[in-house]
């Protein structure tokens, strides 16, 4: 049995996709970090002026998946 060296041939093996799915850079931690404060500090302060509770909730829903975006990093990280 012979093994080739190099990458595959065109064709043999489809793109990941959940590779862009995996933040990976610190720039993505950073964009995570600022998301998820911006978005829980603003929807906190949203209710607290009386702006409406669903744009509040928005905000919120923002913040968290900025804090999402930081787990799946340091999962990510923890995996590399």
């Amino acid at each position: 049995m012979t093994h080739s060296a190099g990458p595959p041939t065109r064709g043999r093996r489809r793109p990941d996709l959940r590779h862009w799915l995996r933040p990976q850079s610190p720039q993505t931690l950073v964009f995570g970090i600022c998301v998820s404060v911006g978005g829980l500090a603003g929807g906190a302060r949203w209710a607290l002026d009386g702006g409406g509770i669903w744009k509040a909730l928005g905000m919120v829903g923002v913040g968290v998946l900025g804090v999402l975006i930081v787990l799946s990093y340091f999962v990510n990280l923890d995996k590399r």
